[in-house]
């Protein structure tokens, strides 16, 4: 008896049945991904039982891409692993269960589908303030899509952009206190966008009245490599680290934060956003811009906490707890793992969204609240 896909198959071009269905999922079948900006990104072609699975690395970002790694890995470690990825949309769309487009690509028309339970996925990390999909409900892309794919936690696949772990060896006291008494600055604040939704800007420049503010990048005088080692084991000579995030948007928390956490930087990361942050992350490992009424008194509590050595030294130990290793773990992989699962359990996970845009963008971010 031919598999479903084996079916589709025959859709396009005869085919043959071969084989059984794989042995990792109970009645499961080798699923093809697809994914997209503008056409999908995500392909799979070759003999199912030996996929090439590649990806089309149009965006630059860590986050939104399998860098350095061979592409069996992205389903390899998975639970349910018997998906094949690909970027050949063109030659093999009709073979695909799902195709993953980044974003919506609204200068084109919706694609048809190759077969009627062909999944459409709409995959966004970015916020809404930095988009206009709010604004494009008319487009027939606003119904389109089946699952969601991004870091709201009602997302159909959710991913984020980092993932902390455990540490295994916590420093001694002692070598904090060390580290603490060599400190030399107060704060620090790595940014390049100037002018958006939070008035971080604004925000940090009332700060710098209270509390002096190196801040490097496009927003500053100060410039450092993104992400160079260099740039955040310089993080250590400071006490606190600005993690601002340019929107107040529901679940968006971006590696901004995590960078207090990697190997080797000790120090107390400032957060503000529009993420439940206490809801998410231990008391104790950072602090909420939020909880001040203005800038000025959240520099004044800075300032103190600098005096107060046993009090600083107790956080540094708190959030040494938790390490950012950019490891294998990262969330972007395992959510390829949650697709891969969804795929093998469709009738569990039938939907469609009549408003996506709607979804995404309604209600969903607020105002910096005034300062």
């Amino acid at each position: 008896m031919c598999s479903k896909r084996e079916r589709k198959m025959e859709r396009s071009a005869p085919a043959t049945c071969q084989g059984e269905p794989s042995a990792v999922h109970q009645n499961s079948e080798t699923k093809d991904v697809f994914g997209s900006s503008g056409t999908p990104d995500c392909v799979v072609h070759g003999d199912s039982n030996h996929p090439d699975i590649w990806f089309n690395a149009h965006d630059n970002r860590a986050t939104t891409q399998p860098q350095k790694r061979s592409y069996a890995e992205v389903f390899g470690h998975c639970p349910v692993s018997t998906c094949n990825l690909s970027t050949n949309y063109s030659a093999d769309s009709a073979a695909g269960d799902a195709v993953v487009f980044h974003g919506a690509p609204l200068e084109i028309p919706v694609p048809p589908r190759a077969f009627p339970d062909q999944v459409y996925v709409f995959f966004m990390l970015e916020p809404p303030t930095k988009l206009g999909f709010g604004e494009q409900k008319t487009s027939p892309w606003n119904s389109a899509f089946n699952w969601t794919w991004g870091y709201r936690h009602d997302a159909d696949i959710r991913t984020t952009y980092f993932y902390l772990e455990h540490s295994k060896q916590l420093p001694s006291i002692s070598f904090l206190k060390d580290l603490v008494r060599k400190k030399e600055k107060p704060a620090a604040w790595f940014v390049s966008n100037c002018y958006e939704q939070a008035q971080r800007l604004r925000y940090v420049e009332r700060l710098k009245e209270v509390l002096p503010v190196d801040v490097y990048g496009d927003c500053g005088t100060l410039h450092c490599t993104t992400w160079a080692t260099e740039c955040d084991t310089m993080l250590t000579k400071y006490f606190f680290y600005l993690s601002f995030e340019n929107s107040f948007c529901q679940d968006y928390v971006t590696e901004k934060f995590s960078r207090a956490f990697l190997k080797d930087v000790y120090v107390v990361p400032v957060a503000r956003g529009g993420l439940n942050y206490s809801h998410h992350f231990p008391q104790g490992i950072f602090i909420n811009a939020d909880d001040f009424s203005s800038p000025e008194e959240l520099g004044m509590y800075l300032k103190k906490l600098m005096n107060d050595e046993d009090a600083y030294i107790d956080m540094l130990w708190r959030i040494a707890h938790f390490v950012d290793l950019d490891s294998y773990k990262n969330p972007y992989y395992y959510s390829w793992c949650q697709l891969c699962d969804k795929l093998h359990r469709l009738q569990d996970n039938a939907k469609t969204y009549p408003d996506v845009f709607g979804w995404y963008h309604d209600g969903t971010c607020r105002p910096p609240r005034e300062f």
